[in-house]
Parts: structure tokens; sequence; C-alpha cells
């Protein structure tokens, strides 16, 4: 630690490492001059917003105020220089990552990418109920649907950012002042809105020396964004051209599959590093193919579905750059993505697709990434046929499983024969929102349509829920 005395009237400089801070000699008060690379907090942010990036302490004590309502002081300091009194550290929010839409790693080491499974513990208290309040309900942030990013990016304490896909909005809550904030866009660049829908959207990220990078799709690009907490705002560089599916990080590189101003459809391959790009044709690809669900990718091979076909990208035996292809769907088969995305079993991926035969047709499960690949029968995604007792029936479908917990997150229709056709109406549903482990808490009930494009989320130790139709974010505390 170094202390400058600048003259008997100027504030005195403390350096303290990764922060900097100013004393008025006069009042003994403390300022933050910069933190980390990250600057200083914005002139209108309330203190109590951004201590915790910080990790200042606080002093109420009218002696270390001068005046002011609340004192801030470097977070070494445990004592007040004025009074000796012990001083209280800021509220910390804990330094979880969640990253959407199923809380993914953040280096792309996972073996599996892209299927409703999470690291993170999932857990709530036996006692909670559907007819009992949620504890706590944060505000949306916008009026259509967002995606809710957890991160310290290289703050103290993570905080939750929200992106308006169809806006290119990020927004910052404000734990104190309990609001949503805009984070500004510096040096005059913009983030493109999206257009890939829930079932295609999704991000990739990479943490490297504490500092955190998003990959987004966009239409105008390959947003690489950093976000700077403290100061509200965020930088954006935009690689390429149109995004018509979402990015992955697979192999050290971000993958994402881009249509350029002919209309031809490729990869681009972005180098983390120094972003640089290396464009990846498509060999075989079907011309009217424009559009990828979300990607799922294991060591081999990453898969974007579409309705003719699979854009594939493989991994080479030698080196890190793979090669890129389509695979149209086996004859006679045609993707069912409104029964669900790619489930894991055998050790591969398969996706519920229906075979048009002599009998009809039936549904069944289409091993990913195979030409000539296996099919079999979907045991349980067959529509559901009425009794003759007309008694109502259940349908579930999980929204996220973790694999730490053996948890699993799942929506209960009370009336499943109104979906039978599967999860393509847009009918309303009388749901309950339910948390499998040894035994079932059902903690949540609410009338919606889609229920199974619900969101969840973990910040501050709290399970959150976002659907469009639901006025607030409710949010349940964890059990231990």
């Amino acid at each position: 630690m170094a202390t400058t005395m600048l003259s008997e009237r100027e504030n005195e400089s403390w350096d303290l490492g990764d922060q900097l801070w100013a004393r008025d000699p006069a009042t003994g008060a403390f300022e933050l001059l910069g933190y980390r690379q990250l600057g200083t907090a914005a002139a209108a942010t309330h203190p109590l917003d951004w201590a915790g990036l910080v990790g200042a302490r606080l002093s109420h004590d009218p002696a270390d105020c001068a005046g002011r309502p609340l004192a801030l002081f470097p977070g070494e300091f445990r004592y007040s220089p004025a009074t000796g009194q012990p001083l209280t550290p800021a509220p910390h929010l804990g330094s979880e990552v969640w990253l959407p839409p199923f809380g993914g790693e953040r280096d792309g080491t996972q073996r599996l990418q892209g299927l409703r499974l999470t690291s993170a513990r999932l857990s709530l208290p036996a006692g909670l109920s559907p007819e009992a309040k949620p504890d706590d309900e944060l505000p949306l942030p916008c009026d259509g649907p967002c995606h809710f990013i957890v991160a310290a990016f290289s703050a103290c304490e993570s905080r939750l950012v929200a992106l308006d896909v169809a806006r290119g909005v990020l927004s910052q809550w404000l734990p104190h002042s309990r609001q949503w904030a805009e984070l500004a866009c510096a040096g005059g660049a913009r983030l493109g809105a999206s257009s890939l829908g829930d079932d295609a959207w999704s991000l990739a990220a990479l943490e490297q020396q504490g500092t955190m990078r998003l990959f987004l799709p966009s239409d105008d690009g390959l947003a690489v964004v950093g976000i700077n907490l403290l100061a509200g705002q965020c930088e954006v560089r935009t690689l390429g051209s149109a995004c018509v599916g979402a990015p992955v990080l697979w192999h050290g590189r971000v993958h994402v599959p881009m249509i350029d101003r002919d209309g031809v459809v490729f990869v681009q391959a972005v180098r983390p590093d120094d972003l640089a790009l290396e464009r990846m044709p498509v060999a075989g690809l079907d011309p009217a193919a424009h559009r990828w669900l979300r990607p799922v990718a294991d060591p081999q091979r990453i898969v974007w579905m579409g309705s003719r076909g699979q854009l594939l990208v493989r991994a080479e035996p030698i080196g890190p750059a793979g090669t890129a292809s389509f695979l149209p769907w086996p004859p006679g088969v045609s993707p069912r993505f409104d029964l669900g995305g790619p489930s894991l079993a055998a050790g591969h991926l398969w996706q519920p697709c229906f075979l048009r035969d002599e009998q009809g047709g039936r549904v069944v499960s289409v091993q990913l990434g195979a030409s000539g690949p296996t099919l079999r029968d979907a045991a349980g995604d067959d529509p559901d046929e009425d009794d003759d007792g007309g008694a109502p029936r259940e349908r579930s479908t999980t929204l996220l499983a973790s694999t730490t917990s053996s948890a699993t997150l799942r929506v209960r229709l009370d009336d499943a024969r109104r979906v039978s056709s599967g999860f393509g109406t847009k009918e309303s549903h009388m749901t309950t929102f339910e948390l499998a482990r040894e035994d079932t808490v059902a903690f949540f009930a609410a009338r919606l349509s889609r229920p199974w494009a619900t969101q969840a989320f973990l910040y501050a130790g709290r399970l959150h829920l976002h659907h469009p139709e639901l006025p607030v974010l409710p949010g349940w505390q964890c059990a231990a």
C-alpha cells in the first residue's frame, strides 16, 4: 500500500494495488478513483449498488460520514481510521456464474454442450408449496423474452445481467436500488439485435485471466462483448456477417453459422486470442437451409439442426480446425422439434423425429451427426391417447437437470390431453413447477402458454423463473 500526500489542500492518494482511492485530509472521506481496469462508478449510481463490486467497507457513523449518509473505505480497512470501530463489509452477492440458456460452463471444456444440463446445484427447501409466495420478485427488464447472465466480469462479486435479444440491449440489476440500468455501449459501438428464436439462441463465453468475454449472435455478425459492471458500460466488437445460428466454444475456437450477402451459409471459426477469422465452407449444403437451432456438441462434432438436415463441424485427427458439412435427414424422416430437443442415450445424441412408413408413421429417435444413422423407437414420446374414463392426465417435461445435485427442474401440465399433438400448441395450460430429487417439491403454479419455454437461472442464492407471461421474475431461496 502506497500513500502519497499531494499538498495540504489536495487529497491523499492511496494506491492499494488493484485499486486507487483518494482521501480528503480535512474530512477523512475516501473516494474511489479506479478499480482494476474498470475505472470508477458512474456518478448517478448509489454507492451501495457498486460497493460490493470493489469489496469496499461501510460505515454509518457520523464521525466517518462527515455529513454524508454513508462512508466508504477500501476493503483492506477493517477498522475506522477516525473511531477505531469495526467497519461493515459491503453486502456480498456471491461469485457464481450462470450462462444462458442452461447455466453452461465458461471455458468450453465440458464433454457435452447444448443439453439441458448444468453443473450448478439445484436444491429447494422441502416445505415449499405452489400456494406460497416466492421469496423475492424482481421486475422484468423488458416487455419481451430475455436471457439472463450472472457473472462478476472482473469485479469482486457476480451481478445479474439481462439481454433483450430483439433490441440488442444489455441491462444490469442494481441490488440496492432494485431497478434495472441499461449498459451504455462504449466508443459509439452498438450491439445488434438477433432474430434467432428461443430454441435457436445461445451464447459462448470465455474467461481468461479473470476477465470474461461473451460471444453473442446478432443479425449484424458475431458480437464480442466485454461488460464493465462498475462503470455501467459494455464494449462491443462485431465480426463477420449475420448469424443464422448460435455460437459454441469448441476445441479452443468459437464456431458460428453465418450467411453472407450472396445468401451463402458457412461456418465462421473465431480464434479467441486475436479474433482471427477462418471461413469454413459447408459441403453439400441445401441452399434452402438457412436457419439452425441451438447447437449441441461433444468432443467429436458440433450439430446445428434444421428442418432439412444437420449442419455439422467434425473434428480432424490433427490440428484444431474441423470440417463443415451438411447431412440431410434420412429418407422418410422429418424432425419433431415440438417434441423437445436432443437427449443423450447409449453414449450418443438423439433427436425425436417422425418416420413415415406403410402404417402411416411413428415417432422415432434419430442419432445425430452420423451418416446412415441408427433409428430407434422413441419410448414415451408417442402422443397420449384419451382414456375411456376421461380422467385428466398429466404430462411433464424437463427444463433443467443438475449433474451435481442429481435434481431435475420440470414443468407438469395438469391437462396433458390438450397437448397430445406435441409441444407445438400455443394454448395456455395450468402448469406446476417442481424440483425432483429424492422427494419432489412442487413450488409454483401458473397458467401459461408454452410453459416448457420457461427459463430458469440462479442468482444470489435463489432460483428464478422467467416466462414472458409472468409479470415478475419470481425467486426461491435455495436450500443449503
